[in-house]
């Protein structure tokens, strides 16, 4: 009955069928042209939808009938889509782009002809000209987002990433949306999970450059971390700045920020910033600690003691806050460059407590042990197991031989010496060393040598200095010569 209904349907209108009325004189029944080519394109839209109802959108009858249609009234587009819909239900993707290039020739300046084409293609797997599709239809719609998405998609599909950030930028200039920002950011992250930080960083620096809500302390703070892990840390410290400048920065901002200063030799710019971020969050414990190890940068020793011990203060009432044994060795030598040796003991005592195989505890503790000539059987103990742990460590060597030195066996300091020395000879603690012992050995020619070279490369150490007048050498011109070798090399690092 249905299918009755449609044809007699069709058939009036082919018919010319109209309401009768009264003649006022001559009648002619006659269509013109284009009235029996507007009948005969309904007649076959008439069948056409029958037939796509009836037996499917990608039946040949259907297809057939809207192809007349197309034929009769040329330049309709939602004709053209039903019959490339067919063919692509058929598996011909080559007939419906056809279809649908016949439509865009036919509809220039409309943007659904040619979104439909540029999909087509997509099926076919013909990606170049969906994407010359595409930016035409940008052209006409440049706010549309998803034209931009969708090209971009393209343009990752085959690995070509820079022609995608420049859609993705063109985007987010014309038509900012929240699918465009997750694309970029998802990208990005699929770039940092394969390891290609270098191919990752272009979207973050695209979200940072045309963002606008999105360019947060967070987004700044990544960046910042793929430039120092791409060793570009000029270009991370400005970075983090930036982010340091945003609303409500993390604590992480700062201390990465601090880091990345005191490691570009900007000791004094990495306190400001540490300081800056300690006003903001005065009660993290990792932001006081990046601070204390600023201020010992500087030479700052009292700032950094009353820093670790603020740290230890938040800490000590909450079981649950164990400090990390860079806290305590911090700590430990801190207090000690301040005059605080007891307190010195007590913070290396307390790391080995928690951390039994701390190298640089176990050696600190000796090392003041033996300068203060006491608990020298504890101080080989703690010695001997911090060599265990790192051998060829020359500052431990020293430690052993310095150990030595005040049990009375000037000979085997000596040799304990030797290796520290061959390991770096420039250090002039060690050269130090080595003149003291020598001296005890009754040798003062080869006390001056080592006492020299020590002065020479710390022209500050009075106590070398005195030690080489006593020898009766005239330390004046030496020092001089020291001071000035050490102007150049500074010259020569700056």
């Amino acid at each position: 009955m249905r299918a009755r209904i449609v044809l007699f349907g069709a058939l009036i209108l082919v018919g010319g069928c109209r309401t009768p009325r009264t003649p006022t004189g001559p009648i002619s029944l006659a269509l013109t042209p284009d009235e029996q080519d507007t009948a005969a394109a309904l007649a076959h839209f008439a069948l056409g939808s029958f037939y796509e109802q009836d037996r499917g959108a990608n039946s040949p009858e259907a297809i057939r009938e809207f192809e007349l249609v197309s034929e009769y009234d040329p330049g309709r587009h939602r004709i053209q889509s039903k019959i490339a819909v067919g063919y692509l239900m058929r598996r011909q993707p080559s007939k419906a782009i056809a279809a649908l290039e016949e439509s865009c020739r036919s509809n220039p300046n409309q943007l659904e002809p040619l979104v439909d084409l540029a999909v087509t293609y997509q099926i076919a797997g013909k990606l170049d000209p969906a994407l010359e599709c595409i930016e035409k239809a940008i052209v006409l719609a440049p706010d549309k987002s998803a034209l931009y998405t969708t090209a971009a998609k393209i343009h990752i599909h085959r690995d070509k990433d820079e022609a995608a950030i420049d859609v993705l930028r063109r985007g987010l200039r014309a038509a900012y949306h929240k699918d465009l920002v997750d694309l970029v950011t998802t990208r990005g992250r699929q770039r940092i999970g394969k390891q290609d930080l270098d191919g990752a960083l272009p979207y973050f620096l695209v979200l940072r450059d045309e963002g606008r809500n999105t360019v947060t302390p967070a987004l700044l703070n990544l960046i910042g971390q793929i430039y120092l892990e791409t060793k570009q840390p000029e270009l991370a410290a400005a970075a983090f700045n930036a982010a340091s400048q945003g609303p409500l920065p993390p604590p992480a901002t700062f201390t990465k920020l601090g880091a990345t200063q005191m490691f570009l030799g900007q000791e004094t710019e990495a306190v400001a910033s540490l300081e800056k971020g300690h006003a903001m969050h005065p009660n993290n414990t990792r932001l006081l600690f990046s601070l204390a190890l600023a201020y010992n940068a500087v030479e700052r020793a009292d700032d950094a003691y009353r820093t670790l011990v603020s740290i230890k203060e938040l800490t000590d009432p909450d079981p649950a806050k164990k400090l990390s044994m860079e806290f305590y060795i911090t700590y430990g030598a801190t207090a000690d460059h301040t005059g605080r040796t007891l307190e010195a003991e007590e913070a290396f005592q307390t790391c080995l407590e928690l951390y039994p195989d701390t190298d640089q505890a176990l050696n600190y503790l000796a090392y003041l042990w033996a300068e203060s000539d006491q608990n020298i059987d504890h101080a080989m103990e703690y010695v001997t197991r911090a060599i265990k742990i790192k051998p060829d460590n020359p500052a431990y060597i020293d430690t052993l031989a310095w150990v030595y030195y005040r049990k009375g066996d000037y000979a085997a300091a000596r040799d304990e010496l030797k290796k520290a020395l061959a390991l770096i000879p420039d250090d002039p603690t060690i050269n130090e060393h080595m003149g003291d012992v020598y001296d005890a050995l009754d040798a003062p020619e080869e006390a001056r040598h080592y006492w020299t070279q020590s002065l020479m490369q710390a022209p500050d150490n009075r106590a070398v200095a005195w030690k080489l007048e006593a020898a009766g050498t005239d330390v004046g011109p030496m020092l001089r010569r020291a001071r000035k070798e050490q102007k150049r090399k500074k010259k020569e690092q700056d």
